[in-house]
């Protein structure tokens, strides 16, 4: 956008830091960020296959489920609760105060963390199924019914 700014057309010529104050105005932002863009775009031309990386959020992109001892803490105490679990259920284990002293943990984590979680341990979401029929004709106690009641 500051480059637009500098190199549009039209009656009055823009100054490339008036074009980088315009950008930054845009953006709501202030001077600072003005001459970070004026920095950004001098790299730009210099270089066409130079682009800022972004640096928000670099180093914290490790997930709690990489450490093998949580993991394997959180898949035994799903085991533990049986058959059907949620992802309530890893919310409300990781907010258990021994459980956070244990893994150095300040807070537990969200529901929808939870739920991608669950996702990546294999469990995955599905209705069970109500009215099967179960064919128990091989049970024990069928077969001996049927050969010594049903047909002597």
């Amino acid at each position: 956008m500051v480059l637009w700014n500098f190199t549009c057309p039209g009656p009055e010529r823009v100054s490339w830091i008036a074009a980088s104050l315009q950008t930054a105005h845009a953006h709501e932002r202030g001077a600072a960020f003005a001459r970070t863009l004026r920095t950004w775009a001098s790299s730009f031309i210099a270089d066409r296959h130079w682009l800022p990386i972004e640096a928000r959020g670099v180093g914290c992109k490790k997930s709690l489920l990489s450490d093998e001892v949580l993991r394997d803490a959180i898949v035994a105490h799903l085991e533990s609760i049986g058959k059907y679990v949620r992802a309530l259920d890893i919310v409300e284990f990781l907010a258990e105060p021994l459980v956070q002293e244990a893994f150095s943990l300040n807070k537990t984590v969200a529901l929808s963390t939870a739920q991608s979680w669950m996702h990546e341990l294999g469990y995955r979401w599905a209705k069970v199924p109500s009215g099967q029929f179960v064919d128990g004709h091989e049970r024990i106690d069928v077969v001996n019914y049927r050969q010594k009641i049903f047909l002597p």
